[in-house]
């Protein structure tokens, strides 16, 4: 009897996925890979798997889309060959994390006025009705300018909602920004536990409606405050930091509504507030999710600010500030020796990477950028770092915040973002068993 024929790499990781098999899928990249399957094709493969089979009654955020997605982005900022240790730690979570059995149905999908649509979708959006809101919504993500309101709408929904610690706005500008590097393909499948996540998951108000209630009372011009084009200088800043370690939400909402009001540009504010978010990341004890999760809301709170420019975008900037908000950090004094040489401060780096030395790496970080040397050398450094350790054990957050705070190093020049980078790799929970083996059969 003839043996079977051999399923191409693609169906053999579509298949390990599907059955959660972690090691299976590994070596189904790592085959496809040999036979140069483009890491596109790996990812698209990985994302229908992950989508198609999120289980939204689950009520849980999905980590593996954003993974995913921070490993497409990775690879503009990684050494090439280092690329595949990023695809595959974002596989390998894609396996692990809960699933259908089966592929959810295809979606229903609604059509007609595109501008009707649109706020349909977001009234349905709101009421936490799914039934309404994910026909609606999906019918109008396929063409241009549409799939553009789209993006609006459901940036707009997940500001609303801050509910889930700021997970719902970071999983619904991730899938978004995931779907994009795909080109759009299956954009309806990829977007859809998005939507699933953000009507299911816990609804929490408060913060949009200390936002609402502030912009009501102070009679506040929304196309005025958008339109305010002054960079933060220094006295900004200091005021900036300020209004975010005001002990409540409303002091906090009205220091920012001044800002805007004063002319500083509500995107120069974002950047602000990145910033902000980054520094208590620095100033934390050892590894700390929960400020990681503060950063990337901030990241996420700016992309959707800038992704439109009608006046709404404002919401997005007091979203990120009352999450970015709380007791003003205190930054670790760390003396290092300063090394001779732009090479010799990457190897120390390395070295305190390596070495598992959170403040010291930061404080090496800071002392390279000051001297002037390449952000473009150290940056495939803190890449390739963050995509050694198992993203089962830190349910890839190293990834998701080495896309955030490359980006956001990349807008805005400050060496914060990179500091706090390096210093929550070194942190991680340590397990580079897996990498070390992907690498052997990468030829690393």
């Amino acid at each position: 009897m003839p043996d079977s024929p051999q399923a191409s790499p693609l169906a053999e990781l579509e298949l390990a996925l599907a059955a959660s098999r972690s090691d299976r899928a590994a070596d189904a990249v790592l085959a496809a890979l040999r036979e140069h399957v483009g890491p596109v094709e790996l990812l698209r493969t990985a994302a229908r798997v992950a989508a198609s089979r999120y289980d939204a009654a689950s009520r849980l955020a999905p980590h593996a889309l954003p993974t995913l997605a921070a490993a497409a982005a990775l690879r503009d900022a990684m050494d090439p060959r280092h690329v595949p240790l990023a695809l595959l730690q974002a596989v390998v979570l894609v396996a692990a994390e809960k699933k259908l059995p089966a592929p959810q149905r295809p979606p229903a999908v609604v059509s007609g006025e595109i501008t009707h649509l649109g706020r349909s979708a977001l009234l349905a959006l709101r009421a936490g009705n799914l039934s309404d809101a994910e026909p609606i919504f999906l019918g109008i993500v396929d063409e241009g300018w549409e799939r553009r309101m789209a993006g609006e709408i459901l940036f707009r929904a997940a500001v609303e909602d801050p509910g889930e610690g700021g997970h719902k706005l970071l999983a619904a500008v991730a899938t978004w920004r995931l779907a994009r590097a795909l080109g759009f393909r299956d954009a309806r499948t990829l977007l859809r536990p998005a939507v699933q996540y953000l009507v299911n998951g816990e609804p929490a108000k408060r913060s949009y409606a200390v936002t609402m209630t502030l912009l009501g009372k102070e009679r506040a011009d929304l196309d005025t405050l958008a339109s305010g084009g002054k960079p933060l200088d220094e006295p900004a800043r200091g005021r900036l930091a300020t209004a975010l370690a005001t002990p409540t939400d409303e002091a906090c909402a009205a220091a920012i509504l001044g800002m805007l009001r004063d002319g500083y540009s509500a995107s120069s504010l974002a950047l602000g507030i990145g910033i902000e978010a980054s520094k208590r990341l620095l100033a934390s004890e050892g590894y700390h999710p929960e400020l990681a999760h503060v950063l990337l809301c901030a990241h996420s709170a700016r992309f959707a600010l800038e992704f439109t420019r009608s006046s709404d975008r404002v919401y997005a900037l007091f979203r990120a500030a009352l999450r970015v908000r709380s007791p003003a950090p205190h930054l670790p004094s760390v003396a290092v020796a300063e090394v001779a040489g732009e090479d010799a401060a990457l190897r120390q780096v390395v070295e305190d990477l390596a070495s598992r030395r959170p403040r010291e790496v930061a404080a090496h970080v800071r002392v390279y950028l000051a001297r002037g040397h390449p952000a473009a050398r150290l940056v495939p450094v803190l890449a390739y770092h963050a995509a050694l350790d198992s993203s089962l054990a830190n349910q890839g957050h190293n990834l998701q915040l080495a896309d955030a705070c490359i980006s956001e190093h990349a807008a805005t020049g400050p060496p914060e973002f990179l500091m706090a980078l390096a210093k929550s790799v070194a942190a991680s929970p340590k397990d580079v068993t897996a990498s070390k083996a992907w690498a052997a059969g990468l030829g690393l």
